[in-house]
């Protein structure tokens, strides 16, 4: 638990709360029991919460996990007050942890963050938090730029894996960002009265955030769409030239090996059996029969 103050104004952050932690706010904070039950375990969706003295909300910072190549939800908790904000989480947010030691260090910052109350504090916060997302998407593009060329270098089963990788992380993304998008748009109809108003265009601009990440996101995940219907209509165009190779092929020796079984035929009477140079005789023959039907095949264009 780390503790710092301004304007009148505490924010307490903290990192894998425990019984005694729950305790002090309780004492401290007035909160309700069923928000301290809430904290500890974590949940698994975002939500909004009035409880008249005090907002809160639960959202998801989206972590990128380099060794699953996905995005992960890390979860963190926020009760605001009139003139306290409280952050639990369970593991290190980098954007939060930022503006904390930011806040830390240069007390003007803090007091700064808080001329409008905790209400602004929360803005930032959020604001951190969403802005977080934009350098993630870059990477997501820049995957995709990478699987482009891929594909037009013709490395379609490269490709292929490439692109499961990269829908695997915006399938994760867009499950941690759509669910919050109602926490957002809650935001602002519960700040018009917890909320000075001079803060409600603030919240408007939390949601104008939060759009601009979702297009972009699917502005990606259509790209990427198109990038593998692309490469699986390489892949199938291949496909068919080999199966077209070999169904020629097989056509052009059918005929070869029916020709040959009857001559292996043990009978009394096969025809060219016997004259000299019989042998040399049926492989010409089979011979003009394949460059017969490849000059058919080329005049009607088949290859």
């Amino acid at each position: 638990m780390q503790i710092i103050k301004a304007n009148k104004i505490t924010w307490i952050d903290i990192k894998g709360p425990t019984q005694s932690d729950l305790e002090h706010l309780g004492q401290n904070f007035d909160l309700h029991p069923l928000v301290l039950k809430e904290i500890m375990p974590q949940i698994d969706f975002p939500k909004i919460e009035n409880y008249e003295d005090y907002l809160f909300l639960v959202i998801f910072y989206p972590f990128f996990d380099k060794e699953t190549s996905s995005t992960i939800p890390f979860e963190l908790d926020i009760i605001v007050g009139k003139n306290f904000l409280i952050t639990n989480h369970y593991r290190d947010i980098v954007p939060l942890s930022a503006l904390f030691h930011e806040c830390n260090l240069y007390p003007e910052k803090m007091e700064q963050f808080c001329d409008d109350g905790p209400g602004e504090l929360l803005y930032r916060i959020l604001n951190e938090i969403l802005q977080a997302c934009f350098p993630k998407i870059s990477h997501i593009k820049q995957n995709i730029d990478e699987i482009e060329k891929i594909i037009f270098k013709k490395e379609n089963k490269k490709a292929i894996n490439k692109i499961a990788d990269v829908k695997r992380d915006i399938i994760g993304f867009e499950r941690i960002l759509d669910p919050q998008k109602i926490v957002l748009q809650n935001l602002i109809q519960e700040g018009k009265n917890f909320f000075p108003k001079k803060l409600l265009p603030y919240f408007h601009n939390l949601n104008n955030v939060y759009n601009q990440v979702k297009n972009l996101i699917e502005t990606n995940e259509k790209t990427l769409s198109s990038l593998e219907a692309t490469n699986q209509s390489l892949i199938d165009t291949k496909t068919n030239e080999i199966m077209k190779i070999l169904t020629l092929f097989s056509v052009i020796v059918f005929p070869l090996t029916l020709l040959a079984a009857l001559f292996g035929m043990n009978t009394k009477i096969l025809p060219l059996v016997g004259l000299p140079y019989d042998f040399w005789i049926v492989i010409g023959i089979m011979l003009l029969g394949a460059f017969g039907m490849i000059i058919s095949f080329k005049v009607k264009k088949w290859f």
